[in-house]
């Protein structure tokens, strides 16, 4: 009967065993821990494209900086919103309207992310074909650059004539991402949008 006790108490131990090592999801999943890398896309977007920060999502608020509509998220005007995100998780408050909160949890990843760098770890295929201002640029100036407190509000408004003004100091934005150039501070780029950029100007800069 013992023996019997033995048997089964070592077969469940084994099998608990097993089942926790072959968790590899919860072994491998990035922490807050500032030891592991976190990723842009898989952790700190869907913080700010679920439904605490709706006010972003699919225009509710005519406003607001749109984040998400429908199923294109716009990663550029996310990430370069790192500093906002940043106040948020240290306490701050929302630089719009309401109380917007993130949790502990949401908190801690948010201020490791940005404490990392505030990078975006997709990279782009390469481009191979033409871009132009009105097909390529224009979209990503739409969604990532223009808002009240950007460029069309507190910021200057651009155009085309505008960017091949200020080539130089486009390029160097780019290349830096967001780095260095840009008159208003530091900002997050994502690599789409610098990639994007600087085929637009090694082509020349066609309208």
């Amino acid at each position: 009967m013992n023996k019997l006790l033995m048997y089964v108490t070592v077969t469940c131990g084994i099998i608990f065993f097993l089942s926790c090592y072959n968790n590899k999801k919860d072994i491998t999943k990035p922490t807050a821990d500032g030891l592991s890398t976190l990723s842009f896309r898989d952790d700190i977007v869907p913080i700010v494209t679920s439904g605490g920060c709706g006010c972003h999502i699919n225009a509710k608020v005519a406003n607001a900086i749109q984040f998400k509509i429908v199923d294109t998220i716009y990663y550029g005007a996310i990430l370069a919103r790192s500093t906002v995100l940043n106040n948020m998780a240290l306490g701050k408050e929302h630089p719009g309207e309401g109380g917007i909160f993130f949790s502990v949890a949401q908190a801690a990843l948010i201020k490791t992310w940005v404490s990392q760098g505030a990078k975006d770890n997709y990279i782009p295929p390469a481009i191979t074909g033409p871009v132009t201002y009105t097909s390529n640029i224009v979209p990503i100036y739409k969604t990532d650059c223009k808002g009240t407190s950007c460029h069309g509000g507190l910021g200057p408004n651009l155009d085309y004539a505008k960017m091949i003004a200020d080539k130089d100091q486009l390029s160097l934005m780019m290349s830096s991402a967001g780095n260095n150039g840009h008159k208003g501070g530091v900002i997050g780029l994502p690599a789409v949008t610098t990639t994007t950029f600087l085929a637009w100007i090694s082509q020349g800069m066609p309208q």
